[in-house]
């Protein structure tokens, strides 16, 4: 019984006895679900209390967690605090040092002195000198922290040293109170991970004094601190019945799809050794094409890999074409689809190479010629659906892939870029598949093709394409970018075909030309976004009229009327509301599309109490320009700073029970000097913007004209008189009123939209223009991809290499290879390294003096102030330096700011007040003059330069960074970095393919000579190495191929001198035997003879004696001729357990570097028979080489088991065995060949007979001849 089950998980049946089990376990699985939905809701009540108690217990768990690791972090410092307070420490300067380690970045940390002053901190400080008394929280408790942007989870405790009591606050933030749109946020929510882990509504009330919550769908519970006291509420939404059984259904559904697509497998995988049996390629292709078409499509029915998993590789926001209904909706959907592209089109390149190494040949010409042509329309459709893809890939999606700073990218771009390089990968296959056989439909020999014919050929080919580009009516890419592919191609098929032929390194060439290609198409449809871009540009420029200012402002302060929260803090007198503004600011679209714009609060009496704006710094009195009889009022303002220009701003009045609260009015303007947030510090820009999604609107130039007289520039470059002309003069499409113009501006050629709108009887006339690309930036933008793209190419390399390891067991091609790459990729690697770091060195230093001259600025005009005006105050004075020099800056006096130029970002509480504590370390305690820190506020990286100055002779610290004063460089480092690792990439690349040629080029022939030595020590002295080698070389293979013919001659003379010894030697010793009986038999008759003549009475007896002589001297001629004749019999057979798998193996690796392809097809893991070794080699050995010798371009061996044989199917597509021929060919001496001794098959035939085996001639037709030999099988080896 057991024995026929496991006969079920043998060979191919196993595939299908799987399918099998999953198609029981997706019937089992449907009435599982049935049930367990049924015993839900009979449950639901018992079930409803579990669950409810598991997400409480995981939410706790969740909060213990951030709750221990701060505790840990706190006993941390508390160790390394006992150190540094010795009583033999002067200062704290170690303290200060130990804080900000980059352990403790993630972390806000205060130290305060027993008398509860402030002496060291890290970062933004969370619990202020003033705030630590009276203590919130028991000491050593966890509890909320609550400030004005921001909740943390914070500890106060104490560390003892001798009498003396330090305090230290520690915290972390758990949730952000504001929102901003860009890359710089953390979005910082305890909640939202709450929410995202247990798909369902969580609010965290922050508070000990929350309440419970009365809803009674929603389930409260206390958050506690390790010391049990409750600090904080967490509410969430109970389960419900109905959404479990949707969930439950969702999973089974999602169980049972995956089962199906494993089924299908496991079928492909059952059918791999039939389909393997199929000698038409075609039909081989069309099969594999249907498979996997049904099995993709089934995948995307079924939802898979979307529904199963989430993050940024299933948003659609990164990729989401409507191409195949929705096959290719995200990355993850795009990389699945790509996938089973990349395995029909690799199946295609190595069925057409097969082809084309092949003798078949299509028998009628003309039928080739037509296929070739129509093969070579199909190389330009490959191409142009690969730029359409690629077009796709840049206009189908959010990702800007030339934009983004980084050299490395986040793992959406980093997807795109993989999936863009397989799909180019794919195509190039595809068109060296298309290749081939055109070569193959022209009847023309690939071994024997010279390159003359092939340029010809090739030049037709490249003909054809451009022809088909030219005809058709959107060939999407340019004549020229088609020619480079074209060209790259033909050379990539020169390479494969005949410089590295059967090299699994080819793909390694055909991936770099993938990416070349694939990277040149991105950037050539980047370049048409960007050109597209102008346009959008400009019609945003031309849609911020009133209509849309007015809406924004309306939907700002209709969220503000809808909020509860905010009647609340006008009666806070402790309200923060600066950062109420901001707050409510972040949220605004007027954040989200980075207009100049702001928040401001009025008290009851329409006083200021709270603001907060950014570009913008309207009238504080407006109120005399409202109407009182709307709800919301909207109106429009005259900037008298700015002076023509023109600002929006609308005011609600928050009322609680009909009694007026107070005032909130929201500003908001556009001008073209202003766009693309030219007023924003960075950390406050929006990644949303319209204007800033594709192209760096800095880099463009725009005028707008009203009727005939410019208005508003923006850029650093104003038109001249013809260049207006041109503009003017310029005539418009007159569906779309706008024309496409190039402009020359300073001898560079800008690229120009134009826009006319008729306004009152005249035109408003925008221009929005960019510079036309370099070569040089092109190039930047190429290796800034290419980058990636080496990476990928480098980890294929790095699997070929491991893969290969132990088939060539480290060979001498694999330490040449070695040798070559450490010795090239060593001094490359730290020349880019060292290149960057000096890059790095020279941006720091770049940085530094611009900081350092702006510092020197601010700091001659303070002087200056103070010298001329002795009762002028400080503050007064740095005021009016803000103002003249137009530099912002902060003032220390020790380590308290006294002021700052961008104070209202101290207000709100994004920045402290506080000096930064590296700055404090090193001006303080190590006595630097001056210091350049790094800082970061969320994800912003920016640099600080402060100086030690003096002013009325006391000392004060001087403060300037780049995060408000932008400095303009020409490149940054990350720009040149790109080119430095792009470069080296790009040569690590060249490298790797130009050391492989060398390794190859140089091993190969004595990897060849040593195949070949191995082959003659087996017996095979037929072996005769083809080569082209020069020098010593040359000498080498000829002196091996010399030796080998002399040892065959040898070994002919040998055998024949042997023989002829032999016989002259038998013929002595049976001359020597037969004289010893014929002596006797000669007397014995003679005697008789005599006897007759005699007439001798005893004749009778004596011929009965001489009779028996002769009859026993006859035995003795007969035991003669017995003995020689055993004599001359061949040596006997050495039969012995042989694995007939493993000698076939051995014997076809033989001949793996022969132009011929040998394949063994079985499923067997081992074939043990009963023969002679040396014997079973040499007949299989004899095979080979005579298939070989009939110009058989592919061997395919196929070995499978019967009940009681091994069969073995020796196939060739070699030139055949003539009708005439087949009855001979096992005859001794029969030869077909010139020096053919007609002892091969012969000898074979002989030794299957002693073996109990057969071979025979099963067909044999011009090219395709089948040998069947079988083998009694041994089942059990001893």
């Amino acid at each position: 019984m057991f024995k026929k089950i496991t006969e079920k998980f043998k060979g191919d049946r196993k595939y299908f006895s799987i399918v099998f089990f999953i198609l029981i376990i997706l019937g089992v699985s449907g009435i599982v679900t049935e049930s367990v939905i049924n015993r839900t809701k009979e449950n639901w009540e018992s079930i409803l209390i579990d669950k409810i108690s598991r997400i409480q217990e995981s939410i706790k768990n969740d909060f213990e967690s951030k709750q221990n690791d701060l505790v840990n972090k706190l006993n941390l410092v508390r160790q390394d605090l006992r150190k540094s307070l010795t009583p033999e420490s002067e200062s704290y300067k170690e303290i200060v040092k130990l804080i900000n380690d980059e352990v403790f970045d993630n972390y806000s940390i205060e130290i305060f002195a027993p008398n509860g002053k402030l002496i060291a901190w890290n970062h933004i400080i969370a619990v202020e000198q003033d705030e630590l008394f009276p203590l919130s929280f028991p000491l050593g408790e966890a509890y909320f922290l609550s400030k004005d942007l921001l909740n943390y989870l914070s500890i106060i405790d104490t560390t003892h040293l001798e009498s003396d009591i330090f305090y230290i606050a520690i915290s972390t933030p758990i949730e952000e109170k504001f929102r901003i749109n860009n890359q710089y946020s953390k979005n910082i929510s305890f909640q939202k991970e709450l929410i995202t882990k247990y798909q369902t509504d969580i609010t965290v009330d922050y508070s000990p004094y929350a309440e419970k919550s009365k809803d009674g769908r929603r389930f409260s519970f206390e958050l506690i601190n390790s010391k049990e006291n409750k600090i904080g509420m967490v509410s969430f939404q109970k389960p419900l019945l109905n959404n479990s059984i949707n969930q439950l259904k969702e999973t089974a559904t999602k169980i049972q799809s995956l089962l199906v697509v494993i089924a299908l497998l496991f079928v492909g995988f059952g059918l791999n050794t039939d389909f393997k049996k199929l000698d038409s390629y075609l039909f081989r292709l069309i099969l594999l094409l249907v498979y996997l078409t049904a099995l993709r499509a089934l995948i995307f029915v079924f939802g898979f890999p979307s529904n199963f998993i989430n993050g940024p590789l299933t948003d659609p926001s990164y990729f989401s074409s409507p191409f195949g209904w929705g096959i290719v909706k995200s990355p993850i959907e795009f990389f699945t689809t790509i996938i089973f592209i990349v395995l029909i089109s690799v199946q295609t390149f190595r069925y057409t190479r097969n082809y084309l190494y092949s003798t078949k040949t299509i028998k009628h010409k003309y039928i080739g010629y037509i296929a070739s042509i129509v093969l070579s329309i199909i190389i330009f459709l490959i191409l142009r659906g690969l730029s359409a893809s690629i077009k796709s890939i840049i206009f189908d999606s959010t990702i800007r892939y030339f934009k983004e700073p980084n050299i490395l990218p986040d793992l959406p771009s980093l997807a795109m870029n993989f999936n863009m390089l397989l799909l180019s990968f794919a195509s190039v296959l595809a068109i060296m598949g298309a290749l081939n056989l055109i070569i193959k439909f022209l009847k023309l020999d690939i071994k024997k093709l010279s390159k003359s014919i092939l340029f010809i050929v090739l030049i037709v080919v490249a003909s054809i394409v451009f022809a088909s580009s030219f005809l058709s009516k959107d060939p999407l890419i340019t004549p020229v970018i088609l020619l480079i592919f074209i060209i790259l191609l033909f050379i990539l098929f020169y390479q494969i075909n005949f410089k590295n032929q059967n090299s699994v390194y080819n793909y390694l060439f055909i991936l770099l030309i993938s990416s070349i290609i694939s990277i040149s198409m991105l950037n050539f449809f980047n370049s048409k976004l960007e050109r597209e871009s102008l346009k959008t540009t400009a019609l945003e420029i031309n849609r911020a009229d009133s209509n849309f200012l007015s809406y924004m402002l309306n939907e700002t302060l209709s969220d503000i009327k809808d909020r509860t929260d905010i009647v609340k803090i006008f009666g806070d007198r402790y309200a923060n509301y600066d950062a109420l503004a901001f707050k409510i600011w972040g949220d605004s679209p007027m954040q989200r599309e980075s207009l100049n714009s702001g928040i401001r609060f009025y008290d009851r009496f329409q006083n200021v109490i709270g603001e907060y704006f950014v570009g913008l710094n309207p009238d504080k009195k407006i109120f005399n320009y409202l109407s009182k009889d709307d709800e919301i009022n909207i109106v429009e303002l005259e900037n008298k700073e700015v002076g023509t220009g023109k600002y929006y701003a609308g005011v609600i009045e928050i009322e609680e029970r009909g009694i007026t609260k107070g005032y909130i009015s929201a500003f908001v303007s556009f001008d073209i000097k202003s766009i693309g947030a030219l007023n924003f510090p960075d950390f406050v820009e929006s990644n949303l913007s319209i204007l800033n999604r594709v192209i760096d609107v800095k880099k463009l130039k725009i005028f707008q004209f009203y009727g005939s007289e410019l208005s508003e520039v923006y850029g650093d470059i104003y038109p001249s008189r013809d260049q207006i002309k041109q503009i003017q003069q310029t005539e418009v499409d007159s569906l779309f009123n706008e024309a496409w113009l190039k402009i020359k501006f300073d001898n560079e050629t800008y690229e120009t939209y134009l826009l006319r709108i008729p306004n009152n009887g005249s035109d408003i006339t925008t221009t929005v223009s960019v510079e036309e690309k370099a070569f040089s930036w092109n190039l930047f933008n190429f290796f800034k991809i290419f980058i990636i793209h080496s990476l990928f190419i480098v980890l294929a390399f790095l699997i070929i290499v491991i893969s290969r390891v132990g088939k060539l067991n480290l060979s001498f091609k694999s330490k040449l290879l070695f040798a070559f790459l450490v010795i090239s990729i060593i001094p490359v690697v730290v020349l880019a390294l060292y290149n960057s770091n000096v890059v790095n060195e020279r941006a720091k230093e770049g940085i530094f003096n611009e900081l350092s001259q702006r510092a020197n600025y601010i700091e001659k005009h303070l002087t200056s102030q103070i010298e001329k005006n002795k009762n002028r105050d400080l503050v007064t004075a740095s005021e009016n330096a803000a103002r003249e020099l137009g530099i912002s800056f902060a003032l220390y006096e020790s380590t308290d700011q006294i002021y700052n130029s961008k104070d209202i970002y101290n207000r709100v509480g994004l920045f402290d007040k506080k000096l930064n504590p590296q700055a404090y370390y090193h001006l303080n305690y190590l006595r630097y003059k001056e210091y350049v820190s790094s800082e970061k506020l969320n994800d912003y990286k920016f640099d600080s330069y402060y100086r030690i100055i003096n002013v009325n002779e006391k000392e004060y610290i001087l403060s300037v960074n780049d995060a408000f004063n932008k400095i303009k460089i020409l490149f940054s480092t990350t720009e040149i970095n790109v080119v430095i690792f792009g470069i080296y990439s790009f040569a690590v690349i060249i490298i790797i393919i130009i050391s492989t040629l060398f390794a190859n080029q140089i091993s190969q022939p004595i990897q060849r000579l040593t195949e070949a030595t191995d082959a003659v020590s087996k017996g095979d002295l037929n072996v005769q190495i083809d080569h082209n080698e020069r020098g010593e070389l040359k000498d080498l293979l000829d002196g091996f191929n010399q030796m080998t013919s002399e040892l065959k001659k040898n070994q002919i003379e040998l055998a024949e001198m042997e023989r002829e010894a032999a016989w002259k030697e038998m013929a002595k010793q049976v001359a020597h035997e037969i004289k010893n009986p014929l002596t006797p038999m000669k007397l014995a008759l003679q005697q008789l003879i005599i006897s007759y003549k005699d007439k001798s009475k005893d004749f009778d007896k004596l011929f009965e004696k001489v009779s028996h002589t002769v009859l026993n001297q006859i035995d003795n001629l007969n035991q003669i001729a017995s003995e020689f004749s055993r004599f001359a019999k061949m040596p006997s057979l050495k039969i012995e357990p042989v694995n007939m798998l493993e000698v076939l193996n051995d014997t076809v690796n033989m001949f793996i570097h022969e132009k011929t392809s040998i394949q063994i097809n079985t499923e067997l893991n081992e074939a043990f028979i009963e023969a002679d070794l040396s014997q079973l080699r040499r007949m299989f050995i004899n095979l080979i080489r005579n298939a070989m010798q009939a110009d058989a371009t592919s061997i395919n061996i196929d070995l499978r088991a019967s009940d009681t044989k091994y069969v073995i199917l020796f196939k060739d597509n070699g030139n055949g065995i003539n009708d005439s021929e087949k009855d001979k060919i096992f005859d001794e001496n029969f030869t077909t060949k010139k020096q053919g001794m007609g002892l091969g098959l012969s000898m074979a035939k002989r030794f299957m007979t002693s073996i109990n085996g057969e071979i025979n001639l099963k067909s044999s037709k011009p090219q395709e001849t089948t040998f069947e030999i079988l083998f009694q099988r041994k089942t059990q080896i001893q």
